[in-house]
C-alpha cells in the first residue's frame, strides 16, 4: 500500500463505518452532491481516509434522501381517496389542486425533473420504482475507487469501477461510463486479466460509429481506407479521411499495441489506423484553426508546423502520437506493407522531439524486424 495508507482489515473497515456514520450525523443537512465535492476536494490533496469517508457519506446521504421521498410516495398513495384514482400520475396531480400537498408535489417535481413522460408513462408504480434507480450514487462508487486505486488495492478497486459502471448504465448512460470503462481496463491490466483488458476495450469502441456501424457498409469503409493507406500512402489518407470521437482513441491505440505485442498484426493495424486518423484529424483542425488558410497536403509537414505550438506539441504527447506512429508502422510491416511502414519510419527517424521513437525508427530503417509476441503484454 501507499502513502496515507486506508488499511483494509474487517476491524478498519468497521471502523470507518462508524466513524462515517458519526459524521454523517454531524453534516445531515448537507446536500449528497455537496459531501461528494468535498470527497473530492479531500482527495485531490491526498487526504484519502476523509475523502473515503465523505464518498460513503454522500452515498448512503442520496439513498436516504431518495428512499424517504419513495416512502412518502408510498404513504400517499395508500390513502383511500388517493387509491380510488388508480396508477394515473396526471389524476393524482389533478387531485392536488383541490388538496393541495407541498410534499407530494415536491416530490412528483424531482423524478419529473430527472425523467420524460415517455418513461414515466403517466404511472405512479412507474415513479415508485425509478426511485431505486435515484438511490444509486455512482459517482460516489466510482470515487470511492479512484481512493483504493491511489492506496494500492487493484482488485476492490475494480471491483468499485464495476459496480459504478453497472449503476451509471442505469441511471443515465453517458460519457461517463466510458471514463469508468478505462479505469476497469488500467485494473484488469495490472491485475493481468488481459482477456477481460481486450474486452473492456472493445466495448468503449463499439461506441465509435465508423467503427462499428452497419456490418456491410463498415465493411466497405474499412476496406476502402485501408486501400487508401497501403497503396496511395499516408498522405491521400489524411487527405480523404477525418474522424474525430477523441473519447474512443486511447481505446482504439491500447487495442492496436496490444494486438502487437501478441501477434495479431491485422487487428493492431485496424486499431492503431483509427488511432492514427484520430489523433491527426485533430492535429490538422486545431493547426488549421492557427494557421489561416491551411490546407492538409504533407504529413511531415503538419507535424513540423503543429510543433511550433506548445499546446498542440502537449496534445501530442498526452496520446502517444510518436508511439502510434512508431506501432502503426511495425503493424503494417508485420502485415507486409512495407513502404507504407518505412514512410511512418522515416518521418519519425527526422524528428528530433520522437525521442526514443527516432531511435527505434532508425534502427527499423537499417534493418527492418517485428518485435517478439509477448503473450502477456
Amino acid at each position: 500500500m501507499k502513502r496515507n495508507s486506508v488499511v483494509l482489515t474487517g476491524f478498519m473497515i468497521l471502523f470507518i463505518n462508524i466513524i462515517s456514520q458519526h459524521l454523517a450525523a454531524q453534516t445531515i443537512h448537507e446536500p449528497y452532491w455537496m459531501l461528494l465535492e468535498r470527497g473530492k476536494q479531500y482527495f485531490r490533496t491526498a487526504e484519502y481516509g476523509k475523502a473515503l469517508i465523505a464518498f460513503e457519506d454522500a452515498k448512503r446521504t442520496k439513498d436516504a434522501f431518495y428512499k424517504k421521498m419513495q416512502d412518502d410516495f408510498i404513504d400517499f398513495l395508500s390513502v383511500n381517496e388517493v387509491r380510488a384514482l388508480g396508477d394515473s400520475i396526471s389524476k393524482i396531480e389533478l387531485y392536488l389542486k383541490d388538496r393541495p400537498n407541498k410534499r407530494i408535489s415536491e416530490i412528483i417535481s424531482e423524478v419529473r425533473f430527472f425523467y420524460s413522460e415517455s418513461i414515466l408513462q403517466d404511472s405512479a408504480q412507474k415513479m415508485i420504482s425509478l426511485f431505486d434507480i435515484l438511490r444509486l450514487y455512482p459517482e460516489a462508487e466510482y470515487w470511492i475507487g479512484e481512493v483504493y486505486r491511489v492506496e494500492g488495492e487493484v482488485k476492490i478497486a475494480l471491483r468499485q469501477y464495476n459496480r459504478a459502471l453497472s449503476q451509471q448504465i442505469m441511471v443515465e448512460p453517458n460519457e461517463f461510463a466510458n471514463d469508468i470503462r478505462y479505469k476497469i481496463a488500467d485494473m484488469q491490466y495490472l491485475l493481468g486479466d488481459y482477456p477481460g483488458y481486450e474486452k473492456t476495450l472493445l466495448e468503449i469502441v463499439s461506441y465509435d460509429s465508423l467503427w462499428n456501424g452497419d456490418a456491410r457498409s463498415q465493411a466497405f469503409i474499412r476496406t476502402a481506407m485501408f486501400k487508401t493507406l497501403t497503396k496511395d500512402g499516408i498522405n491521400r489518407f489524411l487527405i480523404l479521411y477525418r474522424h474525430d470521437p477523441t473519447k474512443v482513441e486511447p481505446a482504439h491505440r491500447r487495442l492496436g499495441l496490444y494486438y502487437y505485442a501478441t501477434g495479431r498484426y491485422d487487428k493492431s493495424v485496424e486499431h492503431l489506423t483509427y488511432s492514427f486518423l484520430i489523433q491527426n484529424t485533430m492535429l490538422i483542425k486545431e493547426y488549421q484553426n492557427r494557421e489561416y488558410g491551411y490546407v492538409f497536403n504533407d504529413y511531415s509537414t503538419l507535424i513540423n508546423g503543429a510543433l511550433r505550438y506548445t499546446d498542440l506539441e502537449t496534445y501530442m504527447k498526452n496520446v502517444d502520437y510518436y508511439k502510434t506512429n512508431y506501432y502503426l508502422a511495425a503493424a503494417l510491416y508485420a502485415t507486409g506493407e512495407r513502404s507504407s511502414a518505412l514512410y511512418l519510419w522515416t518521418v519519425l527517424s527526422k524528428l528530433n522531439t520522437a525521442g526514443e521513437w527516432q531511435k527505434r525508427s532508425l534502427v527499423q530503417l537499417k534493418n527492418p524486424y517485428i518485435e517478439p509476441v509477448n503473450e502477456r503484454p
